[in-house]
């Protein structure tokens, strides 16, 4: 018996193409998977059928290629996420090097990092760093200079990563001021006076005045609870991305000073003298009047009777916040968003600072019983997470309020003033809140690739007063770049480094502030009493306006809502043309990229390879063809010169020399003093 075998079905390759098409390279043009592997969409390739397109070839060119997404140039076309390293370079076209060698900078280096992290410092380390004095700061001279060249030319590039920052900041000013008006009247105002600012504000004799009797009333709210103060790398980057949603955080809020109302109204009634309510960021509108176009300029002033007394109580509210853009504007929203971010423990502060509860602990133990309980239905029930990028904004904030009493006195007076003060605490370091952070300041480095800024004057000046009120010596700065968010520096505060600085940088005494302070607050006891705003106007530069409301409507007069909206939205347009812009690199501070690049700050780079090479005596050449005879003239000879005529050639050259080195000293004054 015969088997049937299969054959095969016969119109299996019926009307097939030749094996020839099949067998062909990967690489030939005309291959099925060559063809996939490289196809292109045809609503890319438009131009292509009209002429060669260079859009593929436009990276080998040696121009700097430009952002497809917002046609901006590259800075740099290859990021190596791997590492934690910066992609900064310190900016030296013009190649200058380091007077000082590799291992004289890496020794001052040391000495640097070690007195910034209070470690013990290297003899060695200390014998280099005096020895080299002269050198460093001749160095840091040109160095400074050659930095404030380089920020006025490249202005424009330095300043771009702040765009973002502008336009969440202008969102959330108008979302506030919204808020903030539902509550004002708009009443019209007219100038009732012009009281001195306090540079004009000086007693017959010059005195010092000081803060006293400070005492912690009461402290309620959610403060974080913060044993070790450092931001992270990745949280930052995470915010960076979600910037938009958490930057309106406290638009909508009330004020944190509500939270102390009741136990401040209760001392008032006790006050057996005139009293004085004042806030920590009122506080600073007085201090810092005109410093810096990005500060607020306008606060509401109340004067009124004590009940049952003779004396007065003037009561400063929170300042309007400001119309224009810049440092303090950008580190403002960036602490805002970040308190509302960033992963942390709060505790619930409550009568007096005597019970706290952990809610963040509360919460995590009890998801902790029900995973327990519940880890088959856990496992199996799905739930759709929302898109972050769907996720509401963050309108709300956590905030709290120290409310704080201390007394101004002169130093040879027995009177003083009585006053009241409210502010925020950034963090505890003990969940018995014993342990009050001095202050925390998020300062956003323009110049990352420069180094690390000094303070503003208002930084610093915050930073004392927080100090002296909440009566610790130990504050924070976190120092991040404004570039990509990257950590640079975790700098810690202290009370005597501030005082120096301000001595330093601005000369300001703060003794002698406080006295014109005290004498501009003697002011305010003369006017009667009602409701006010005090404002400042670049107009009159040597005085705040003193405004009243008024019933009937003047050409000089103006409606209290559109002052505080203003014209147009805040813009970084004044900051940007204003003369004061800048601020130097410290001398003193190490940050992420000096210890990377092994980098001096305020010193140029040490030049690689900088060993000379032994020169070689020169051989004449021997020439293939003859030279030609040349032709010699004879001259008289000159006469020896007499001695008085080479003692007046050397005092010139002495006179020009110096001469020359005083035109260079007075140029880096002139610098220096900016």
């Amino acid at each position: 018996m015969e088997t049937n075998l299969y054959k095969g079905n016969v119109t299996t390759f019926r009307n097939q193409p030749s094996y020839r098409v099949f067998n062909k390279s990967i690489e030939h043009t005309d291959d099925s998977l060559f063809t996939f592997l490289n196809d292109v969409d045809s609503e890319l390739l438009k131009d292509e059928q009209v002429a060669r397109s260079n859009v593929f070839t436009s990276y080998a060119s040696r121009f700097t290629r430009k952002d497809p997404r917002t046609q901006q140039l590259m800075n740099c076309t290859i990021y190596d996420h791997t590492t934690n390293l910066l992609a900064y370079e310190f900016p030296n076209p013009q190649e200058r090097f380091s007077s000082l060698s590799a291992a004289q900078q890496t020794a001052c280096l040391r000495l640097l990092l070690a007195w910034q992290q209070n470690l013990a410092e290297s003899e060695d380390d200390f014998v280099v760093w005096r020895v080299t004095n002269g050198k460093r700061c001749k160095e840091q001279q040109l160095v400074q200079k050659h930095i404030f060249d380089y920020a006025n030319a490249q202005k424009e590039r330095i300043y771009a990563p702040m765009k973002p920052l502008v336009l969440l900041y202008s969102k959330w000013f108008t979302m506030r001021m919204q808020h903030v008006i539902r509550g004002l009247p708009n009443h019209s105002y007219a100038t009732h006076s012009g009281l001195p600012q306090l540079s004009q504000c000086k007693a017959l004799n010059e005195q010092a005045a000081s803060m006293e009797d400070i005492h912690l009333i009461c402290h309620r709210g959610l403060v974080r609870l913060w044993p070790e103060v450092r931001m992270s790398g990745q949280e930052l980057s995470n915010l960076r991305v979600r910037l938009e949603r958490y930057a309106y955080a406290g638009t909508s809020d009330k004020p944190a000073s509500q939270l102390v109302e009741t136990t401040l109204e209760q001392h008032l009634l006790e006050a057996d003298k005139d009293v004085y309510v004042v806030p920590l960021e009122s506080l600073l509108l007085l201090l810092t009047p005109g410093a810096y176009v990005d500060l607020p300029t306008e606060v509401l002033l109340h004067i009124r009777e004590i009940p049952n007394s003779e004396h007065k109580c003037i009561q400063f509210e929170e300042p309007m916040p400001a119309r224009n853009c810049g440092w303090h504007t950008n580190s403002r929203l960036l602490t805002a968003a970040y308190a509302a971010y960033g992963t942390a423990q709060w505790l619930q502060l409550s009568n007096d600072v005597e019970e706290i509860k952990k809610q963040h602990v509360a919460q995590h133990i009890t998801t902790q019983k029900l995973a327990k309980e519940n880890v088959g239905e856990l496992l199996m029930e799905y739930k759709l997470l929302p898109i972050d990028d769907d996720a509401p904004v963050v309108t709300e904030a956590k905030a709290n309020c120290a409310l704080v009493s201390w007394r101004l006195r002169a130093a040879e007076s027995k009177e003083s003033l009585l006053m009241y003060s409210s502010l925020s605490v950034a963090a505890v370091r003990d969940p018995a809140a014993n342990q009050i952070l001095g202050c925390h300041l998020i300062k956003l480095e323009n110049k990352p690739d420069c180094g690390c800024e000094i303070m503003t004057k208002y930084e610093l000046l915050s930073a004392w007063l927080q100090f002296q009120l909440l009566q610790s010596n130990v504050g924070h700065c976190s120092r991040i770049s404004l570039r990509d968010l990257s950590p640079l520096l975790e700098q810690q505060l202290t009370l005597s480094a501030v005082e120096q600085q301000l001595n330093e940088y601005y000369q300001i005494s703060m003794p002698q502030l406080l006295s014109q302070l005290q004498e501009f607050l003697k002011l305010l006891r003369t006017v009667a009493p009602g409701d006010y705003l005090l404002r400042y106007t670049s107009k009159y530069k040597d005085k705040f306006l003193l405004c009243q409301p008024t019933s009937v409507d003047t050409p000089k007069s103006f409606k209290l809502h559109d002052l505080l909206l203003g014209t147009s939205s805040p813009n970084d347009i004044s900051f940007l043309t204003q003369s004061n812009s800048y601020l130097p690199i410290s001398p003193l501070l190490c940050s992420r990229l000096h210890e990377q690049l092994q980098l001096l700050p305020c010193a140029f780079p040490v030049k690689v390879g900088a060993s000379r090479k032994k020169s070689l005596p020169a051989t004449k050449k021997k020439s293939k063809l003859e030279e030609q005879p040349t032709l010699v003239q004879r001259i008289r000879k000159q006469k020896p010169r007499t001695r008085v005529g080479r003692r007046k050639n050397s005092r010139q050259r002495k006179r020009a020399v110096a001469k020359a080195q005083q035109e260079q000293d007075k140029e880096l004054d002139k610098f220096m003093c900016l």
